[in-house]
Order: C-alpha cells, then sequence, then structure tokens
C-alpha cells in the first residue's frame, strides 16, 4: 500500500473520530443542561401545583401524592432527552434494560421501596400531613411525604427524614387525634393508706398549668410489705413537658417516697 493512501486512511480515521468526539462532547453538555433544567423544573412544578391545590382546599395527602407523581414524571422524560441527545439507540437500550431487569431490581431495591410504600402511606392515610406521630424513636409533625422519605418536625425543631419503607413496615403511633401526651411516672414507698393514696396523688398535683386532672390515672403495680409502688399517669398537651413539676410536687407532698419517671 501506498504511503499517501495509508495517509489519506488514517487522516480520515481521525477526522471521524474528532467530529466523534465533538458530537458526544456537545451531546453532554446538552445533557447537563436537561438534567440541571429538569430539576429546576420539577421544583417549579412542584412548588405551583402544591400552591394552587392547597387554595383549592384539596387533601394534603392527595397533594403530596399528585407533587410525586409530577415530579417523577418530569425526571423521567428528561431521562428519555438525556439518552436521546447521547445518541442511545431505544432498541437497544430496550434489549439491555430487558436483560438487566434483575440486577437493576436489586441495585434500586431499596429505593424503588421506598418510593412504592410513599404512595401506599399517601393512598391508605395512616396519617395526614401535619399529623404528630411516632415512629420507632422519632416523634414529630408529618411535614410531608416525599419520594423516598416522610419528612418530621421534632419539638427541637430538628427535621427528620424517615424512610417511607420504615415508616410504613413500623408501628406508628398516631397522636394527632387528641394532641395529648401521656406522662408515667412511678412513686414507690408512700407513706399513705391505699384507699386515700389517689386522692393525695390527685390533691399534690393539683393546679399544675397544661394538667388535665381528669385523665390522671394512678395504678397500683405492686404491695408488699416493703410498701406500695404506683404507676401515676398524667395527660398534657403536646409541647407542654411536665415531667419535672410532677416529680417535684410528688417528692413535696411523699418525701419519703422514691419518685421515678418510667415513660413518656
Amino acid at each position: 500500500m501506498e504511503l499517501g493512501a495509508v495517509w489519506d486512511e488514517t487522516r480520515a480515521a481521525l477526522t471521524r473520530a474528532y467530529g466523534d468526539l465533538v458530537g458526544f462532547v456537545i451531546g453532554a453538555i446538552e445533557a447537563v443542561i436537561v438534567a440541571v433544567l429538569a430539576t429546576f423544573v420539577a421544583r417549579w412544578l412542584r412548588r405551583r401545583l402544591n400552591r394552587g391545590l392547597a387554595h383549592a382546599r384539596v387533601d394534603p395527602n392527595l397533594t403530596a401524592l399528585a407533587a410525586n407523581g409530577i415530579t417523577l414524571g418530569t425526571y423521567v422524560i428528561a431521562t428519555g432527552v438525556v439518552l436521546a441527545l447521547l445518541g442511545a439507540s431505544w432498541t437497544a437500550l430496550v434489549a439491555v434494560l430487558g436483560a438487566s431487569t434483575v440486577a437493576i431490581s436489586l441495585a434500586l431495591q431499596d429505593v424503588l421501596r421506598n418510593i412504592v410504600a410513599g404512595v401506599y402511606l399517601l393512598l391508605e392515610r395512616p396519617f395526614a400531613i401535619g399529623d404528630r406521630i411516632r415512629v420507632k424513636d422519632v416523634e414529630g409533625r408529618v411535614e410531608g411525604i416525599e419520594l423516598r422519605t416522610t419528612a418530621l418536625r421534632t419539638v427541637a425543631e430538628e427535621r427528620v427524614l424517615v424512610p417511607n419503607a420504615t415508616v410504613f413496615g413500623e408501628v406508628v403511633v398516631n397522636r394527632s387525634v387528641a394532641d395529648v401526651v401521656r406522662t408515667m411516672v412511678t412513686l414507690r414507698g408512700p407513706d399513705a393508706p391505699l384507699p386515700e393514696l389517689k386522692v393525695a396523688i390527685v390533691g399534690a398535683l393539683a393546679g399544675l398549668d397544661h394538667l388535665d386532672e381528669r385523665a390522671t390515672t394512678v395504678e397500683v403495680v405492686s404491695a408488699g410489705v416493703d410498701g406500695v409502688e404506683v404507676a401515676i399517669g398524667v395527660a398534657h398537651p403536646y409541647g407542654a413537658d411536665l415531667t419535672q413539676s410532677v416529680v417535684t410536687r410528688l417528692r413535696g407532698r411523699f418525701p419519703e417516697a422514691s419518685v421515678g419517671v418510667a415513660r413518656t
């Protein structure tokens, strides 16, 4: 083969490679732009939809479900555009996806589980946005149910994100029906006759701010030669912590007894 022919073929190959590289770089830049725009568009559509449905007084759970749907739809469309810009062949892409469905499912099983759980939570409505719930060791008001997580706002103004699958699979306590917290206190060894003990305890706690005196309970845990142990339940609004006040009142009325906080 002549040297000139080799040079022509090499130059043609380099030209094609250069053109392919330039095309790929341009496509990659366009794909990044599309991805950034899709993020802003999804957030803008979500805000607009939330405002519109809130103005129309649509149920907050349905609003969250619609917002999640429009966000997911925007990202799906953007993904298709990005793949097209990168020159992906849809026939080949479908074939690859079909062959790798199991691998993708295993890799994204936690994400998919949280998304599906979020849809179930919005449809079944075990709680609504704005309710105060307790999941495992976390308690707070529900700020929103996103694609993967449920956002809670605690009393300490901390924003806690709990995976939807955890919320769906765990025992959830919804305290918004009465919006009341019950604190349990133990009293061991009070120097008072058992028939008069409840009256004495209620009297000792009388007048405490935020205390629902009608809901105060006194239950005998044990009674023997070592004395009496009772469990005292006091009800108060969420956010009003009466634990220290209750303990101080009981210690003042029963100085000979030991007082402890069982649970809140």
